[in-house]
């Protein structure tokens, strides 16, 4: 099990409970194990449900953990350290595949975001970002199939 997976398991085991309020998993992070701030623990638990390790039940703002963390065994001692933290920042796909452009061009991104502005002025600035990435990278040849998911979820998701 990673670290991130012990970490979203911990409450629940610790608590012996199949279901946990939002508030009360924050609750458990911050103040009984002081294991990070507050917004860390909201991000935490966004990023356990995104990712399928926290399950929302019916009601609003209750979990139940993922049934693939059920036997997770909590080591003695047990405290995650900042990787987890670093494993739950996720790249915005359009920087991601920005770098994936420039690796492959030998472009600085700074040329790179002013070609995606000049392509989003060619359709009146009316071309969201997302579209304007995928077309740079069909310039220059590079694969978007990695992004597409996280492209489509962002636009849909707007601003």
């Amino acid at each position: 099990m990673t670290e991130l997976e012990t970490t979203v398991a911990a409450p629940f085991r610790h608590g012996r409970k199949d279901r946990l309020s939002k508030m009360e998993l924050v609750f458990y992070y911050v103040q009984d194990k002081r294991w990070m701030s507050q917004d860390q623990a909201k991000k935490l638990i966004d990023l356990a449900a995104k990712r399928g390790l926290l399950i929302k039940d019916g009601e609003e703002n209750i979990y139940r953990c993922a049934s693939s963390l059920a036997d997770v065994a909590i080591p003695l001692g047990f405290r995650p350290g900042d990787e987890i933290f670093a494993e739950t920042e996720e790249q915005d796909p359009i920087e991601a595949l920005i770098d994936d452009i420039a690796a492959a061009t030998g472009k600085t991104r700074k040329d790179l975001a002013a070609e995606m502005q000049e392509i989003a002025g060619h359709f009146d600035n009316l071309l969201v970002p997302e579209a304007s990435v995928i077309l740079l990278a069909k310039k220059y040849d590079v694969s978007t199939a990695a992004y597409l998911p996280a492209l489509r979820a962002a636009m849909h998701e707007g601003p």
